[in-house]
């Protein structure tokens, strides 16, 4: 059974407001009506700069595994996240745990709130994949010691260097515009999602990387980045060049992917005859377009398999690390493809020369 060090303490609240634990323990529990507003005042500043969390755990259970670990994730309706979790699930109850999972639906208010919640409880241990980039949750984490592997997004700007679980978001674009090229394409553009996020701001930048590989300069008027909206995504596919593209890059599966297809369809563009697509996901709805969307597949279940794994090694020691696992994508074939290769090599009696 693994050791955790200990976490912030009444004890350390006490010392710091220089008062007594029960004096700290009458604030705590909202029972401090004899103690004066100054005194009160330094208790409330002490909790606050040591990061304690009252303790919702019979005393009995301190230092003892309790069998949990939680899940907290900020798009719960994002089949990515849900992918994720169900192989996290399945490994952790292999091994004896259950997972709490929760959604920070993209609020840090509400993952603090429910990273507190779970401290409180003395979970055994905590993969998170941060909203938007920010850096409170992780610090709260590490402050109470807690066994955590971090989730696909970074922590502030960077990647983690170690204990960290994801897939390469690079790759993606990459992969979707040089399959487009190598099918003949040289006029692509490209939807995706204004993240602030910045590895989800890198599927943009493979998606250029595979362009200027081939001797193709990217146009910035092609490169079309909006909110995970389908009105947003609606908008965007309106302002397509669609006279002078052959192919699109569709960086996001959610409503913003959604609102794209519903304004291709409404102006009559068909896939692949007037315009070849690759779909970033592999949403359950993809499989219900026709013609079958080309997508490129992201390893979810991988993803939760060797995050859940991680986890448990660290809860058994915490002074168990890895170092950062990046993990690769694939393509998934489909329909939505057409080849232009042959016809232009056919067209010009040898191979494809770069448009002018």
């Amino acid at each position: 059974m693994s050791k955790r060090s200990s976490a912030p303490t009444m004890q350390d609240v006490a010392r710091l407001a220089q008062t007594s634990i029960a004096s700290v323990s009458y604030v705590l529990n909202k029972k401090d009506q004899a103690i004066s507003p100054a005194l009160r005042q330094r208790i409330v500043e002490a909790v606050r700069e040591i990061g304690y969390v009252r303790n919702a755990v019979a005393s009995g259970l301190k230092g003892k595994e309790r069998g949990m670990i939680a899940v907290l994730v900020p798009q719960f309706g994002n089949e990515f996240f849900t992918r994720i979790c169900v192989d996290v699930e399945s490994v952790a109850r292999q091994a004896g745990y259950v997972v709490l999972i929760c959604n920070s639906d993209e609020s840090l208010e509400q993952e603090r709130a429910i990273l507190e919640r779970l401290v409180a409880q003395r979970i055994d241990g905590c993969i998170l994949c941060p909203v938007l980039s920010g850096t409170e949750s992780g610090e709260l984490l590490r402050r109470h010691r807690m066994p955590t592997v971090v989730l696909e997004r970074p922590v502030g700007t960077e990647l983690p260097e170690r204990d960290f679980v994801g897939h390469d978001n690079r790759m993606t674009g990459y992969l979707a515009a040089r399959t487009l090229i190598k099918a003949g394409h040289r006029r692509i553009a490209f939807v995706g999602w204004d993240s602030p996020i910045p590895n989800i701001r890198h599927r943009a930048d493979g998606y250029v990387d595979a362009l200027r590989e081939a001797g193709i300069e990217p146009k910035p008027d092609w490169i079309l980045l909006g909110d995970l909206t389908q009105s947003d995504g609606r908008r965007l596919a309106a302002r397509l060049p669609f006279d002078d593209i052959t192919a699109l890059v569709l960086a996001n599966h959610l409503d913003l992917g959604k609102g794209v297809l519903m304004e291709l369809q409404a102006r009559g563009i068909r896939w692949p005859d007037d315009l070849s697509l690759i779909l970033v996901g592999t949403p359950e709805w993809c499989d219900l377009v026709s013609p079958a969307l080309c997508c490129i597949e992201r390893p979810e279940a991988e993803m939760g398999r060797r995050a859940a794994s991680l986890l448990l090694s660290k809860v058994a020691d915490p002074a168990y690390s890895e170092p950062r696992l990046v993990l690769p994508v694939s393509l998934r074939g489909g329909q939505s493809v057409k080849d232009l290769s042959s016809h232009q090599a056919a067209r010009h009696g040898g191979p494809q020369q770069q448009d002018s």
